[in-house]
């Protein structure tokens, strides 16, 4: 800057300085504190909207935890507590563990001119018409119906897995989300979204409610719809008499055979409160079977395991088909056996594993494995005593 150049601003200075009046130039003491509080007391506040109290009165007794709020956009203007979230621990109706729910509140608008588009009233009204439009597709599952009682108007929009309630009062619009836990989800969900409305008064902003929010008594455990995979205990057979003693002999005529051994079993039931039935007739059926061969002029002891295992009986038949093909795959059983039952299939070892409607077996003769002439009797055999089995399978 050239030194003439420097005098003319200086000279420009002094005149602009001589234009203020004094009083200006010695500004009295101002508080700007007190516009921006009063401006924040107008302003939303999602956290205070709906409190973890709110949860903890409608939950007794369930952990409840906050995720803390969420500030609105900085394009907005000055922030605040747009959003808040909670999480709710509720007892699963199927299981020991515990789900997570989660709960929030939205504030999607707030002040604005008193008509026009951005009117909050017709905001709303465009929110209820979009909603309306998307519940009407059917395949969404999604359901609208108006509410009376909470602010100036609002409604509730119900799906499988979450309620949401849209309110307005006034000025402000919000939403309230419960994720789907029990029939008692919608009931709680409108009881926070009518204690919000309480907590805000257009004009004027946050008040604190009259009242609070009425507690629920306890917290409604679903019952476990789901249906058991098994047939009732009572329909399960009797390992013993599908290999009957006399079976055993049919086939096995030339060897010594022990009584039978049996194996009981249980079925067990899995759900919030696991329990057992006994099955009241053995699952399990071994004979032992054995002779003395002479070979070379020496004996040679020859001893076979005949055995009957009630791998399942099934609640209906597709739920069998999908068992029997685990059973062939775990088993290893890649030849198919016809005449028996709906499927069967063999493995190397001597397993037969047949399908007749719900039912599921396996019938094996076992021992001898390392001698070829033997284990090739006892694959004889166990085709002879399977089609004996599978003809009094129910």
């Amino acid at each position: 800057m050239s030194f003439k150049q420097s005098a003319i601003w200086s000279v420009s200075l002094l005149i602009c300085l001589a234009a203020v009046p004094l009083h200006a130039q010695n500004p009295a003491p101002s508080k700007p504190d007190e516009p921006a509080a009063q401006a924040n007391a107008n302003m939303p506040d999602a956290c205070k909207l709906l409190t973890q109290g709110d949860l903890e009165a409608l939950f007794p007794g369930r952990p409840v935890a906050s995720k803390g709020p969420t500030l609105s956009p900085i394009y907005k203007g000055p922030q605040y507590s747009e959003s808040c979230m909670y999480t709710v621990r509720v007892p699963s109706p199927t299981s020991r563990a515990e789900l997570t729910k989660f709960a929030t509140i939205t504030v999607v608008q707030y002040g604005g001119d008193s008509d026009g588009p951005h009117a909050s009233n017709a905001t709303f009204a465009s929110m209820r018409s979009m909603r309306e439009k998307v519940d009407a597709d059917q395949k969404l599952n999604y359901r609208t119906d108006p509410l009376s009682g909470i602010g100036d108007e609002a409604f509730v929009e119900t799906s499988p897995s979450v309620v949401k309630v849209y309110v307005r009062k006034g000025d402000l619009i919000y939403v309230v989300n419960l994720d789907v836990y029990s029939p008692q989800s919608q009931p709680n969900v409108v009881a926070l979204a009518t204690q919000a409305a309480k907590r805000w008064k257009p004009g004027a902003g946050m008040i604190e409610a009259a009242t609070p929010i009425a507690a629920n008594g306890g917290v409604d455990i679903p019952d476990d719809t789901r249906t058991s995979s098994v047939a009732p205990v009572d329909q399960w057979p009797d390992a013993c008499a599908l290999l009957a003693p006399e079976d055993v002999r049919a086939i096995f005529g030339d060897m010594k055979i022990d009584p039978p051994r049996k194996t009981m079993g249980q079925i067990k039931y899995e759900s919030r409160i696991d329990h057992v039935e006994a099955l009241p007739k053995p699952i399990r059926c071994v004979y032992q079977t054995s002779r003395t061969d002479m070979v070379n002029g020496e004996k040679r002891f020859v001893v076979h395991d005949v055995t009957l295992i009630v791998s399942n009986m099934a609640a209906n038949d597709d739920i069998s088909k999908k068992f029997y093909q685990v059973v062939r795959k775990t088993g290893d059983a890649k030849t198919d056996v016809a005449g028996l039952g709906d499927e069967a299939s063999i493995n190397v070892m001597n397993s037969i594993y047949i399908r007749k409607g719900r039912l599921v077996i396996e019938v094996r003769v076992g021992g001898e494995d390392r001698d070829r002439d033997l284990h090739d009797d006892a694959t004889r055999r166990v085709n002879e005593l399977a089609k004996l089995v599978s003809a009094k399978m129910p």
